[in-house]
């Protein structure tokens, strides 16, 4: 082992709790970006597998009552891949042993086979079969809430009508991955239920036979989704219809969407803090440690090691804090990463979670954190590499203590003196004081990042209900 390669270990055992504690800040820097990108990652990837395998419309529409032929000339729109029209319905049920008052969303599918689009992917059970007016097929979230199987028979109210139903099976649909009550900001499992019944029975109930009272479509690359809205709105319009409106403003992506937002953020902004803090540590050790080595320096150039030995020698001992943070970041940030994952499958309704930590994220994470220790450190790694032999064997002169540019100001006699040390304290070293503010502004973003979410929250629930 070379000289210079034992003396770095020989340092990092001397200052083993100060490049600990440095390592922990790196680490949650690397874990919070690690964690973040490779969760979002994973959801976009899961909601692209399930968009495509289970056909989500990228146009949706709700009117009042429109007859079963004007699908045909909806077809004929421009761009138009595949039309699908339903029977949509509010109604209320009552949940066996559950005093709250439950709503629900029913929508019809053919009586045999998968819609064409915002297909059903079934979680337990089996598919509706003809014939069978009083089968549905229940949301899974709302069946967790209240421990339904298939099987489970309950009440409804259908336009006005008291009718017993029965679950023949659980389903997801990529239409309802974030399940929420019309005019709410927040999923309620317990309150709100998404069914799916036959086209017959349900078309019968609402006065729909023949009829429809929802579309939604595909559109095809050759066209754009805002012209076929255009054309859509025009001919729905004398059946009442309220407004068609594309994928990226419906109600479960447009939340998904957001969410993607949030964990960009998320990935940006705490990684930055952490690692700015790290970088503001890792320049005072570095410095200190130079100024307390200054004789050892000198005997080593003395010996023959260039200004470039020194300088990597310094960057080295650098990275070696850097990358035991590193490592340890990117093993957290992955097990963080599939529990955060966990946990959106609690709220994202997907039936399965492709999550993977991709080498490429990983590279990243490794890569800023090594470019922001050393940019925090090069002054220091510099001022050591660049020291003469004969200078550094002699003590480090002491600090010129003039006056200051407050004091010459005509102030002086409003500071004590234990005031006008700590002026020219900060006057005599502009950067360091400078970074020492940064580095203390980021410790504080840190706790006001942590606690917004929890004030946020308690501003919209008092503007919202009070």
């Amino acid at each position: 082992m070379r000289p210079l390669n034992r003396k770095l270990l020989r340092n990092l055992w001397e200052m083993k709790a100060q490049a600990f504690a440095i390592a922990l800040v790196i680490i949650s820097g690397v874990a919070t970006f690690v964690l973040s990108i490779s969760t979002m990652e994973s959801l976009k990837r899961t909601q692209a597998i399930f968009y495509a395998d289970y056909r989500f419309a990228d146009v949706f529409s709700l009117l009042k009552r429109a007859p079963n032929g004007l699908a045909v000339r909806i077809a004929e729109i421009p761009g138009v891949e595949r039309v699908d029209t339903r029977v949509l319905a509010e109604v209320k049920l009552d949940i066996s042993d559950y005093e709250d008052p439950v709503t629900g969303r029913i929508l019809s599918v053919p009586d045999t086979g998968q819609p064409k689009l915002n297909q059903l992917y079934i979680t337990e059970g089996r598919a509706l079969q003809p014939g069978h007016d009083e089968e549905v097929l229940l949301g899974e979230a709302f069946a967790e809430a209240h421990g339904i199987r298939p099987g489970y028979r309950f009440e409804a109210v259908i336009n006005g009508r008291l009718k017993q139903l029965r679950v023949v099976g659980l389903a997801l649909s990529p239409e309802y991955i974030y399940q929420m009550p019309p005019g709410s900001i927040f999923p309620d499992f317990e309150h709100y239920a998404v069914m799916w019944m036959a086209r017959t029975p349900l078309g019968t109930a609402y006065d729909m036979d023949g009829a429809f009272n929802d579309v939604t479509l595909s559109v095809n690359e050759s066209a754009t989704v805002q012209d076929v809205i255009s054309r859509l709105d025009v001919l729905l319009d004398p059946y009442g219809g309220i407004g068609a409106y594309g994928r990226e403003d419906q109600v479960s992506h447009k939340y998904l969407s957001e969410e993607f937002k949030q964990l960009g953020n998320m990935a940006t902004v705490f990684p930055v803090i952490f690692l700015g803090v790290a970088a503001f540590l890792l320049n005072i050790v570095v410095t200190r440690l130079v100024d307390t080595q200054r004789e050892q320096i000198a005997v080593l150039k003395a010996f023959g090691y260039s200004n470039r030995d020194i300088g990597v020698h310094y960057s080295m001992l650098v990275l070696a804090i850097t990358l035991i943070g590193v490592a340890g970041g990117i093993v957290l940030g992955g097990w963080l990463g599939k529990g955060l994952s966990g946990i959106y499958m609690e709220y994202y309704r997907f039936p399965f979670m492709d999550y993977r930590l991709r080498a490429v994220t990983a590279i990243e994470g490794a890569l800023i954190s090594m470019a922001a220790a050393m940019a925090g450190t090069l002054f220091a790694v510099r001022r050591a590499a660049a020291l003469p032999p004969a200078v550094a064997m002699r003590p480090a002169p002491p600090a010129a203590y003039r006056e200051s540019v407050v004091e010459r100001a005509g102030l002086r006699r409003f500071l004590t003196p234990p005031t006008r040390i700590i002026v020219r304290n900060i006057e005599r070293k502009p950067l360091k004081s400078l970074l020492t503010v940064i580095g203390i502004s980021f410790a504080c973003a840190v706790l006001i990042a942590g606690m917004f979410f929890g004030d946020a929250v308690d501003y919209i629930v008092e503007v919202q209900f009070g």
